[in-house]
């Protein structure tokens, strides 16, 4: 008895915690489909950061002097990227979260792969979350990939997503082409690495288009 006694106190003391990393910082999810391929694959499972964590050593590193070009651009994104979720409400900081983390995490980079809930998820239940790659901010006017012709303006606090793949079988992917930007209150996060299969072991790479299709106005 004293033997499982323990064995129910151990379970009780990790569970907490481990389901509290779990709802806040990382979660694994499977990819479905091909819409995202060639960069994932279907049956791919992906460990997804779901919150910024220690974002007050994050601010501190957009505030300092940038060493490149590429540095400057990122940390230039980071600023207009508040600026537009402080005018959407969104708490922005620790010294206003109170916290150590910031969830979901706040999108600088264009091309970053994220999962999200489907605007149309009533509509299609059976695939709820989608897994989508970054292609306008929140702020931005974007060029749809389906027509050189439309431009998109994206609001606050929100995301222009497409699939990889438009290649085979016309337009794969069903996205912000269909649906509109997505709100950052359907973000889960953001899809770091492939764990699952080990062959395809990695990290996920941010990707944009030699040719942009997003601007700050």
């Amino acid at each position: 008895m004293s033997a499982l006694r323990k064995y129910l106190t151990t379970i009780a003391l990790t569970a907490p915690p481990v389901l509290f990393l779990k709802d806040t910082f990382y979660s694994l999810y499977r990819v479905e489909g091909s819409s995202m391929e060639p960069a994932l694959h279907h049956g791919d499972v992906l460990l997804v950061r779901k919150s910024d964590i220690f974002p007050d050593a994050m601010w501190r590193r957009w505030m300092t002097v940038a060493t490149s070009f590429e540095e400057e651009e990122e940390h230039q994104n980071a600023m207009r990227v508040m600026a537009h979720d402080v005018h959407s409400g969104r708490p922005i900081g620790e010294w206003q979260t109170g916290y150590t983390y910031l969830k979901p995490p706040m999108i600088t980079n264009l091309g970053s792969v994220v999962v999200f809930r489907a605007p149309d998820a009533e509509k299609y239940p059976s695939s709820e979350y989608r897994v989508k790659r970054v292609v306008g901010l929140g702020g931005q006017l974007c060029r749809a990939s389906d027509s050189f012709h439309r431009l998109e303006r994206v609001p606050p606090y929100s995301l222009w997503v497409e699939g990889d793949n438009q290649e085979s079988n016309g337009n794969i992917s069903v996205d912000s082409r269909t649906y509109g930007a997505v709100c950052k209150n359907n973000l889960i996060g953001v899809a770091e690495r492939i764990v699952w299969p080990p062959s395809r072991w990695g990290i996920i790479q941010c990707v944009t288009p030699p040719v942009p299709r997003s601007w700050w106005q």
